[in-house]
């Protein structure tokens, strides 16, 4: 496909990531740099993986890259203390967020993957003293674990402990140490976990299994609203490749798999990153981030000092133009 860049050849795009390692869910901006999109739109990308959702908002407000991916969280706390930020890009659609538990915990307790959530609900409620490995506090992971914790009568703090380990690897290396009894973290982690040291991957927010997640935007393309203003043709250019992206993980999905298998997760077997990419498909289905999907975020505690959704200008945050650009020059409909 021949390019459509409106973008200077050559202009340098630092992206920045907000987590420790790769994601499930940051799929279609490595597969358009793997596939050349980015390169065929005039564009050299350099990563810079953060650490973490707040480190990565930090790194972006302080000018270290033009788009920071990572869910919105860190983006809403800064729009509601007024910082001017825009949201461009859905670079998934619900967080792949999921509890999973270990071999020895599940055994003591008769919970297997074959069992009904509804089996799985009931099992829960007797994890007390229960050690949930999570990465930070106020994180996503947090989030998932205490979500989890309410859904079934448990207190964290009393009934179960909830331990911050700074990563989702270093929660994979403290279940498997015996450290921790499970742990909360995003894809693929917990399906490492599940095929790496026989742990159970219990509750999933794809599955709609822990209230409320599944409404909540995943991981965004996220940018200052100067640097948008400024230079719209650099990231309608940089829209546009991410999109090219989503379009071949839904319309060839093998292909795309394969492809970010090869460019971020080659440490994994083949044949279980098959069965991960195949259980995680529902995550990619529209460029778009809508108000309300951020608006959950607020609902569900994920923004400090907010309580009303409708104190923070999220229409001023969702910038969604330069997706409709990209489908109008792409001919591409989105699929309902």
């Amino acid at each position: 496909m021949p390019s459509l860049s409106a973008a200077q050849s050559g202009d340098k795009v630092t992206l920045l990531h907000g987590a420790g390692a790769p994601l499930l869910g940051w799929a279609p901006s490595f597969i358009a740099e793997a596939l050349g999109y980015y390169k065929e739109e005039g564009l050299t990308v350099e990563r810079i993986i953060n650490g973490s959702g707040p480190a990565g908002l930090t790194a972006l407000v302080s000018g270290a890259g033009q788009g920071l991916i990572t869910g919105p969280g860190e983006l809403l706390i800064a729009a509601a203390r007024g910082q001017k930020l825009k949201v461009l890009f859905a670079e998934s659609n619900y967080q792949a967020a999921h509890l999973v538990i270990s071999k020895a915990f599940a055994a003591q307790h008769g919970i297997t993957s074959e069992m009904s959530y509804d089996q799985k609900l009931a099992a829960a409620k007797s994890f007390k003293n229960f050690r949930c490995g999570i990465s930070t506090p106020g994180s996503l992971t947090d989030l998932t674990a205490r979500t989890v914790f309410k859904n079934v009568g448990l207190v964290p703090g009393s009934d179960v402990q909830i331990v911050p380990l700074g990563s989702v690897p270093n929660a994979m290396a403290a279940l498997s140490s015996g450290n921790v009894d499970g742990f909360a973290g995003a894809s693929p982690a917990p399906e490492q976990a599940e095929e790496q040291l026989g742990g159970v991957v219990l509750f999933s927010v794809g599955k709609d299994e822990i209230p409320g997640l599944r409404p909540m935007a995943g991981p965004v393309l996220e940018a200052r609203a100067s640097d948008v203003e400024e230079n719209p043709d650099l990231y309608a250019a940089l829209v546009r490749a991410d999109t090219r992206a989503l379009r071949t993980i839904i319309e060839d999905p093998k292909q795309a798999g394969d492809t970010f298998h090869k460019h971020s997760f080659t440490k994994l077997e083949k044949s279980f990153w098959d069965v991960v990419w195949q259980r995680n498909s529902s995550l990619f289905t529209s460029p778009y981030v809508t108000k309300e999907s951020l608006e959950a975020w607020v609902t569900m505690g994920m923004v400090p000092g907010v309580t009303d959704p409708k104190s923070i200008d999220i229409d001023a945050v969702v910038e969604m133009k330069f997706v409709d650009q990209a489908l109008q020059k792409l001919g591409w409909k989105v699929p309902a």
